[in-house]
């Protein structure tokens, strides 16, 4: 039951800020992950945040979407309408990783059955990348990103 209330709030939330919010994606930075540098997309505000990859076909080998929170706090996602798997990395204000996940497309899921993903730790950053890339990255619980702050002023 906690998950419906869970879930009727944040559908909620997201239409509003959809229809208050409605701008494409603008903004990308260059970070680098490993020894790759990725072109991520930024989502820096509640409907970009919404809104995510879904939808999208596709995602080029070496690209990504970051979200941006405006302070730590525990973050959930899901894969709401998104069509290509992805690896989630929940990522504190210092650039450690707390949590990886691979998270697959559930096409015929309804909201409600969707698989959530959360962080277990307050999380400042998420980054969207390709599903295998944490692994061929050999990304873990506890490296670090260098997040480069110069990006974006909070």
């Amino acid at each position: 039951m906690q998950k419906i209330g869970y879930l009727i709030i944040l559908i909620a939330i997201a239409l509003i800020v959809y229809l208050k919010y409605p701008r494409k994606i603008t903004k990308t930075i260059k970070q680098e992950i490993g020894n790759t540098v990725f072109s991520l997309e930024v989502a820096d505000n509640l409907y970009l945040h919404g809104k995510g990859l879904s939808g999208r076909k596709e995602l080029c080998s070496e690209c990504g979407m970051i979200f941006v929170f405006p302070f730590e706090s525990f973050q959930s996602f899901w894969m709401k309408d998104t069509l290509i798997p992805l690896d989630i990395i929940f990522i504190d204000k210092n650039g450690n990783i707390t949590d990886i996940y691979t998270a697959l497309p559930e096409p015929y899921k309804s909201d409600l059955e969707l698989s959530f993903y959360q962080s277990t730790k307050a999380v400042k950053y998420v980054i969207e990348l390709n599903s295998g890339q944490a692994n061929k990255l050999n990304l873990k619980k506890g490296d670090n990103i260098k997040i480069d702050l110069n990006f974006y002023a909070t």
